[in-house]
């Protein structure tokens, strides 16, 4: 028996070339951050978490998104993100209590990594919801303010309210009684700068970004109307 196999065009994700690849970027920088997370880090005076190095990015892919593809798609990503955190923390635990062999003499190194993800991702995913949730609904209203124009503007500000939520939020879930109150200012403050300095210069890049996708997209959404719900967003009249 011969099978008639054709050629069949797979249709993008939404009709857009590339919104699944800003996603996935979006997600896995996020899911990475959780985990390094874990560690704090000395740069230079400053403290913070190690998932400083990669969150940024993860509140850059959502500036994109939600500029390029609108409120309505962002938020989706959003829930897929936060969806793919609890995922990861579920699968952790279980993987810590699974039994395990005599000669694995690594369960307590396991175990003092991944048995601290569940509070580093519970933290990550309270703030980073609220930011993000923030971030985009920012950014979609303030590109209607100035009519598209001075996305520079929207961006940082956009971030700085987001980010700076995100790490008040993280730091107080995920470390409050295991680091003293002046321990947990440094590390906020410590993580909204090195944030922001980020966010600063990759502007040029996230710029150039925005600018390429709403040309290869064909595609430039303005959120007239939107109501900004957390589920099921629609029009007004």
């Amino acid at each position: 028996m011969s099978l008639d196999v054709k050629n069949v065009e797979i249709k993008p994700i939404e009709g857009y070339k590339y919104l699944h690849i800003v996603s996935m970027l979006f997600v896995t920088t996020l899911l990475i951050s959780s985990i390094l997370s874990m560690k704090v880090v000395t740069l230079g005076f400053l403290d913070a978490p190690a998932g400083i190095i990669t969150f940024p990015i993860a509140f850059i892919s959502g500036d994109i998104l939600a500029e390029v593809y609108g409120f309505k798609i962002t938020r989706r990503v959003i829930w897929t993100g936060l969806f793919c955190q609890l995922l990861m923390s579920v699968m952790f635990l279980i993987g810590e209590a699974l039994p395990y062999p005599e000669y694995w003499e690594l369960q307590s190194e396991f175990s003092a990594i991944v048995g601290f993800v569940p509070r580093v991702v519970a933290g990550g995913m309270i703030a980073y919801f609220i930011g993000e949730y923030l971030n985009a609904m920012v950014m979609s209203k303030m590109k209607i303010w100035d009519q598209g124009k001075r996305f520079w503007r929207r961006a940082l500000f956009s971030s700085f309210i987001g980010q700076g939520l995100n790490s008040i939020v993280f730091t107080l879930v995920a470390f409050y009684g295991i680091y003293s109150i002046n321990q947990l200012f440094i590390m906020i403050g410590s993580g909204i700068l090195t944030k922001m300095v980020y966010e600063i210069i990759a502007l040029p890049l996230t710029n150039y970004a925005t600018k390429w996708l709403k040309r290869n997209e064909g595609v430039d959404v303005f959120d007239y109307g939107e109501e900004y719900r957390l589920i099921g967003a629609k029009k007004t009249n």
